[in-house]
């Protein structure tokens, strides 16, 4: 190398190192009042799901029915040790059971009594309210909404919470016999070795019940049937016992459940919903693990945004503003293996930590949340059976929730972020964050200009067309079927909202997924995975509006809209009317900018330490960060980050890379300073 050549390459360097703090994180600032409460922690929100299915129903696998997925030691009649501490490190409040669509039919009356008369059940309601007893958790039931009827729910409450005859002494209401005649109930308890009631309070009818049952034995309950039939539960349950609470599902704002709560709505004790933004099948694998990890850093304000529009939703329709939600299922809802299995992903794992920022906000009125789900299975945060010899690992998504249990307070303190944002396109389900946001916009011309229906032949669906071809009318001959041969084609433009309005009319349709209309790319779904199926229009109704918001793809050139019907394992029988009135060109509403620093402050009654759990979320740099206070002066601070090597990192494999560890922190001038490694959470104890 000449002399000249190395006097070039020492000045680049030197000009590369100007440049380096230009492509540095910005410092980011939190503020913290200590002198304000904002109230209480809510620990209910460290809640999760245990499963527990029927031997005969819908997973037939004794490590559910004798083992609950990992927690029971049917063999010696006890909680697996090793779960039950794990249990307690992660902090676990609320244990709900019997877990998910499992649920849907499950007779809880066959899991009940001597083991002997259930070989292949040993792992039922009384042995998870033991595992609910020695893990410090609170129970939570789902009672059936595809089996049984309304005696059976009193009939588990009476199981639960009456008080058994004495020995030889005379059965009264009030002392266990059944209010519905028959097995009393609570003297079966008192044999199974719990002569005390279980005093049980937390219950939910149904599990996702606008889907149906999985199965399809059953039906589908529609939202007006689901809340005449939510009355009936709850006051044949509160008959038994007053106390009890009973949770109603709204989902989310649409139809059914505007129809369930019109009905039941000023009777609910609470609202259920699930959150599973962002998430996806087989297509994500197209994507990049940034694109992932930008999908699950920036969902937090649309699932703030989704619980407020659930509350407004109820106050419209039913006039009340003190009705709690409890989000009885939450996750990333990534349900692909391929690249690797994103729910066990590092990046979910930071996704549920700001999560359980958005579960802590007063504002969003929760009453409890529960994390899908706690061991192994598809989704466990813990992960390896004992019995089977194996070691339980933690997953990403338990360290989270050590993280809050061993380094957050009990009292929510007020705080502050300053910070620079960055823009995302949105994945996933998660929308566009671009700025300081901007409000929804619809442009008044309409695209449609009265291009006609066409369709296949397809022998289970009688079609023709009426009002110059612009109303479909299809009749459903039975069969198992999906229906999409009817469509409509209209030119777009790449990378471009469209709303698409259209209205459906039915009569007598019968069918547990009723019709709606599919907006997609024209090439079609196998070729681009991209598609919404607005509309789920059964029964007998008038004209409905459906309205359908797409957004097309970056290389799309046109869109076709179907009318569609999903479901290929279930009958259809029935008449449908579609038409489009309109598709227009619209600006959707887009939530401000991802800061790089979210922040959760609160205070620890035993030690009088100020916690603050902190997620960074930057992708490319670290941060640096000063925590001060807003009165006051910070005295001693210390730190443990959660990190990870990369978005896509997991505990799955022999190698567990994902981890909490001390992070140096240093206080000057009654400041806490320190780093917030790229792409971590942090939690940060101060004493002022």
């Amino acid at each position: 190398m000449t002399r000249a050549t190395l006097v070039v390459l020492v000045l680049l360097l030197a000009f590369l190192l100007t440049l380096a703090p230009a492509f540095a994180s910005p410092p980011a600032t939190v503020v913290v009042d200590p002198a304000r409460s904002l109230g209480a922690v809510n620990k209910m929100v460290f809640g999760n799901n245990q499963i527990d299915y029927l031997s005969a129903g819908f997973t037939p696998d004794p490590l559910y029915s004798d083992r609950g997925s990992g927690l029971w030691d049917p063999d010696n009649a006890r909680p697996v040790p090793e779960y039950v501490a794990l249990s307690k490190q992660a902090g676990l409040t609320v244990a709900r059971w019997p877990g998910g669509c499992g649920a849907h039919e499950y007779n809880w009356k066959t899991t009940v009594g001597p083991v002997a008369d259930r070989p292949h059940q040993r792992f039922g309601l009384g042995e998870f309210l033991v595992w609910c007893e020695a893990s410090g958790s609170i129970p939570l039931i789902t009672v059936a909404d595809y089996w049984g009827n309304e005696k059976d729910a009193a009939d588990l409450v009476e199981y639960l919470n009456a008080p058994a005859a004495p020995e030889g002494g005379a059965l009264s209401l009030s002392k266990g016999r059944n209010p519905n005649g028959g097995t009393d109930w609570a003297a079966v308890r008192a044999a199974q070795g719990h002569p005390a009631p279980w005093n049980v309070v937390w219950f939910e009818w149904g599990n996702e019940s606008d889907h149906g049952d999985h199965p399809g034995h059953n039906g589908r309950l529609d939202g007006k049937e689901y809340g005449r039939r939510y009355l009936l539960y709850r006051a044949a349950m509160r008959a038994v016992d007053p106390h009890i609470k009973l949770g109603c599902q709204v989902q989310n704002t649409d139809t059914w459940s505007r129809d369930a709560i019109t009905l039941c709505g000023r009777s609910m004790d609470f609202a259920i919903t699930h959150t599973y933004v962002p998430g996806g099948g087989e297509e994500v694998a197209a994507l990049t693990p940034r694109q992932i990890a930008e999908a699950c850093l920036s969902a937090d304000l649309q699932i703030r945004h989704d619980y407020q529009d659930i509350l407004a939703m109820i106050k419209t329709v039913c006039g009340r503003t003190d009705v709690p939600l409890a989000v009885t299922e939450y996750n990333g809802g990534f349900v692909q293996e391929k690249p690797v299995p994103y729910r066990q992903s590092f990046a979910v794992a930071l996704r549920n930590a700001d999560h359980l920022r958005v579960l802590l906000d007063p504002a969003n009125h929760v009453l409890m949340a529960n994390f899908w789900q706690f061991a192994n299975e598809y989704w466990g945060m813990v992960q390896g059976y004992v019995h089977a010899g194996a070691t339980p690992v933690k997953q990403a998504n338990f360290l989270v929730f050590q993280l809050y249990h061993d380094h957050f307070g009990d009292d929510l303190l007020p705080s502050a972020v300053t910070c620079a944002r960055w823009d995302t396109d949105g994945y996933c389900g998660v929308r566009q964050r671009r700025g300081a946001g901007q409000e929804a916009h619809v442009f008044p011309e309409n695209l449609y200009t009265g291009e006609p229906w066409t369709f296949a032949e397809v022998p289970e669906v009688t079609q023709s067309l009426d009002g110059g071809g612009k109303v479909l009318a299809a009749t459903f001959n039975g069969g198992k079927f999906n229906y999409y041969q009817a469509r409509i084609h209209l030119p777009a433009a790449p990378d471009t909202w469209y709303r698409v309005t259209g209205h459906i009319r039915t009569d007598a349709l019968e069918a547990v997924r009723g019709v709606g209309f599919q907006i997609g790319d024209d090439r079609g779904w196998v070729a681009t995975h991209s598609c919404i199926t607005p509309g789920d229009v059964h029964g007998t109704s008038g004209w409905t509006e459906v309205i359908g918001d797409y957004r097309t793809l970056p290389d799309t050139k046109g869109i076709d809209i179907l009318a569609r019907r999903i479901l290929a394992d279930d009958t259809c029988t029935g008449r449908a009317w579609f038409r489009i009135d309109s598709v227009q060109r619209f600006q959707p509403f887009l939530f401000a900018a991802v800061p790089y620093v979210e922040a959760i402050a609160s205070r620890r009654h035993s030690d009088g330490r100020l916690c603050v759990m902190l997620v960074h979320k930057d992708l490319d740099a670290d941060t640096p960060l000063t925590v001060s206070l807003k009165s006051g002066r910070i005295r001693t601070a210390r730190a443990w980050a959660l990190t990870g090597p990369s978005p896509d990192a997991t505990n799955l494999g022999p190698e567990h890379p994902i981890g909490i560890s001390d992070l140096p922190v240093e206080v000057t001038a009654g400041s806490a300073r320190l780093t917030l490694p790229r792409l971590s959470a942090v939690s940060l104890e101060l004493t002022p």
